[in-house]
């Protein structure tokens, strides 16, 4: 084991968790800038469809974000991944919402703690992650 190597590249290490982090705080940022209703608020209250619903879309932001990570050239290339996943998870969201459940408010339903609807959406925002991290290739 070469110590001296890992101390060379320790730098790297803490550039890209640090810009990572940035980019996941400003994608939950930007999850919770488009929810009609204040996650904060509901998840204090016990809602734990709303709780479901944001985990999913971090956890689905932090998938794609791992593999930017690794398949990354540089810094302005993870960046470019990670908005990229931002606007699929948006329009993906918006597909579900208004296309494939016209008859239904999910925004509502969660709002109203309907932990089904929850589950399911955060569930999507994970496979969508997988799927967008999955895409990420050179």
């Amino acid at each position: 084991m070469n110590l001296t190597y890992y101390l060379q590249t320790f730098d790297h290490f803490l550039i890209y968790l640090g810009t990572s982090l940035v980019l996941f705080l400003i994608g939950t940022f930007i999850f919770k800038m488009i929810t009609p209703y204040s996650e904060r608020a509901l998840i204090k209250n016990g809602n734990v469809a709303v709780s479901l619903k944001l985990l999913g879309k971090m956890a689905g932001l932090v998938v794609v974000l791992q593999s930017a990570i690794r398949s990354s050239i540089n810094l302005v290339d993870l960046a470019l991944w990670a908005f990229i996943a931002i606007i699929v998870q948006i329009i993906l969201h918006l597909v579900i919402e208004y296309v494939f459940t016209r008859n239904t408010n999910l925004a509502k339903e969660v709002e109203k703690g309907n932990v089904a609807v929850g589950l399911f959406l955060g569930g999507v925002s994970v496979l969508v992650g997988l799927i967008v991290a999955a895409s990420i290739s050179y």
